[in-house]
């Protein structure tokens, strides 16, 4: 899936730019946002897919697979076993136990690629958890918002799959970025 979002957020900027163009600030508004949250979708699914694949494969530590999963094993002292829960984990510190735990080229101190991710991931955030009334940002914020998330998220993807899976995510998704 994290394919089509990324193809999504693509498609919904390149809607969002036509309106932007012909004046229609609403429009262009409403595909910007469409995009941010198939963009933001698209990481997360790429860091679901990276977790189902290790417990698939069962080859990390069992509170490593479950921490990828949004997973958390405890033990029931009335069952006497280990129960699996469910406990959601921040998208960040999933991508830094990746990012570590398999010394991943990306360095989340220096890179402008973590620090264009953690931006847009605010601004994710402040939409889906918006308290305003109405939309305060400028069309030009969200172009360059989206501009900044979507290829972040691409290199980090791209960057992750190189080293994970020895092989690159797919060109026709890195020639998305904006």
């Amino acid at each position: 899936m994290f394919e089509d979002y990324i193809q999504d957020a693509f498609s919904f900027y390149e809607l969002a730019e036509a309106q932007a163009k012909i004046g229609k600030e609403r429009e262009a508004k409403m595909y910007y946002r469409a995009s941010i949250f198939c963009a933001a979708s698209s990481l997360e699914a790429f860091v679901n897919f990276i977790g189902d694949t290790f417990k698939q494969g069962n080859n990390l530590d069992k509170n490593e697979i479950a921490f990828l999963n949004d997973k958390v094993l405890e033990i029931s002292t009335n069952k006497a076993i280990i129960e699996e829960k469910t406990k959601f984990n921040p998208i960040d510190g999933k991508i830094k136990f990746i990012l570590k735990k398999f010394n991943v080229p990306l360095d989340i101190s220096t890179s402008t690629q973590w620090r264009d991710f953690l931006e847009f991931k605010n601004l994710r955030d402040s939409i889906i958890h918006s308290k305003l009334i109405s939309d305060e940002k400028s069309v030009m914020e969200y172009q360059q918002s989206i501009k900044k998330g979507l290829n972040a998220n691409i290199d980090i993807m791209n960057s992750i799959s190189t080293t994970l899976f020895c092989k690159p995510i797919r060109k026709s998704l890195t020639d998305l970025k904006i």
